[in-house]
Order: C-alpha cells, then sequence, then structure tokens
C-alpha cells in the first residue's frame, strides 16, 4: 500500500478555482481501481497551500491514476495556478491498524 501526501501551492487568487476543479474530479478519482482514499485539505495556516492525502493499492495504481485522462486534463488547467510546482511524499506501508482513542 501506498500513502501518498501531494503538497500544491496556489496563488491566492485561484485558491477557490483549483478547490472547484478538485471537487469535479474527486468522484473519478475514488471510482479508480486501487483508489482507498483521496481527500484535498486546504491549510488553514497557510493561504494557498492544499494538501492531497491519497493511499494507493499498488504502485501501478497510482502510475495508471497520474495518466487518466481526467488527470492529464486537471494538471494542464491547473498549470497557470500553481505558485511552485507539486512535491509527492510517498509512503511504502507494509501494514496498518486502527486505533480508537476513547
Amino acid at each position: 500500500m501506498l500513502l501518498i501526501a501531494a503538497r500544491c501551492r496556489i496563488h491566492p487568487e485561484h485558491c477557490e478555482d483549483f478547490a472547484l476543479q478538485v471537487e469535479r474530479i474527486i468522484p473519478l478519482v475514488r471510482a479508480e481501481p486501487g483508489c482507498r482514499r483521496y481527500e484535498l485539505h486546504a491549510n488553514v495556516f497557510e493561504e494557498g497551500l492544499f494538501v492531497f492525502n491519497e493511499e494507493w493499492e499498488t504502485q501501478a495504481h497510482l502510475d495508471v491514476h497520474i495518466a487518466t485522462s481526467h488527470m492529464r486534463e486537471h494538471f494542464a488547467l491547473c498549470a497557470d495556478w500553481m505558485a511552485a510546482p507539486t512535491e509527492l511524499t510517498v509512503y511504502e506501508v507494509s501494514g496498518c491498524r486502527t486505533v480508537v482513542l476513547e
């Protein structure tokens, strides 16, 4: 399993455009084979910083995701909105467990 933290820095005047665009693609991505989680979070302390938290079954699933037509269109549409290149941190996970804190 892969966990991805993708940090996107967006020009402040395009934050709403970016959020609306991501809202459009989220259902498409979540329906892709191998996608276990795909979420976007806005950093409340740093304007224009968005973080995708993703979970993919395998590297092959992630590779297919990045190459899909909806992601290629997304990257092209958002290119001028980016204030910096997207940074991906990829974690390879061999196992996990859920802990409930009460």
